[in-house]
């Protein structure tokens, strides 16, 4: 008779106790594995620290920036814009197509804020528009990370809308492809910060 031995944990206990320490071994590792999400964790560290920043002197330009120009970042430029209506805001995206509509889901979104994005026109971030805009808003670290990087000359200007919120997160989550319910807390969280940007610019 033939004997099958097969390879057993003699004792289940240490396996159950490994899972913790593998759960919170992965969420140490994730930010060091994915660059985002690694700029993401520095940010709001960083801005926990440091509080909300300064804005530039005699902010007379606007540019919001998210990733395609569809859903983010035409938002916060009609909020603003509306809240601020001699200001020149305008808005990009770092990887937009030419001349694309905004998300279908963004344009329903926004109409329950009285925004009307059916006009919207996507346009990618250029040289010409960091040259000039006295302050560049972005939705996630990443993307300052990004627009830094190309454009050293613009540190001094980018910073993350979400950081005039009170508290973390500090990065305003693509709704792309997501829940109705990620929608409505992305463009909740737009308009909070709008509104205390809008009072920072009015020196309050």
């Amino acid at each position: 008779m033939t004997t099958t031995l097969q390879s057993q944990d003699p004792d289940p206990a240490p396996a159950a106790a490994r899972r913790p320490v593998l759960a919170l071994l992965r969420r140490i590792a994730l930010p060091l594995v994915r660059a985002s999400e690694r700029a993401r964790v520095l940010h709001d560290w960083h801005r926990r620290w440091t509080g909300e920043p300064a804005l530039p002197a005699h902010v007379r330009s606007v540019a919001f920036v998210c990733k395609g120009n569809i859903c983010r970042s035409p938002f916060g430029a009609a909020l603003l814009a509306r809240a601020r209506p001699a200001l020149r805001v305008t808005s990009y995206g770092l990887d937009a197509g030419d001349d694309c509509p905004a998300e279908p889901a963004a344009r329903s979104l926004a109409r329950a804020y009285g925004v009307d994005l059916d006009a919207h026109r996507t346009r990618r971030l250029d040289d010409d528009v960091v040259r000039e805009v006295d302050l560049l808003l972005v939705m996630e670290a990443w993307q300052a990370s990004a627009i830094e990087r190309r454009w050293p000359v613009a540190r001094d200007r980018v910073r993350l809308l979400g950081d005039f919120l009170p508290a973390p997160p500090f990065g305003i989550e693509d709704p792309w492809g997501q829940s109705e319910p990620v929608w409505r807390s992305s463009y909740q969280r737009i308009e909070a910060a709008i509104a205390r940007l809008v009072q920072r610019l009015e020196g309050g």
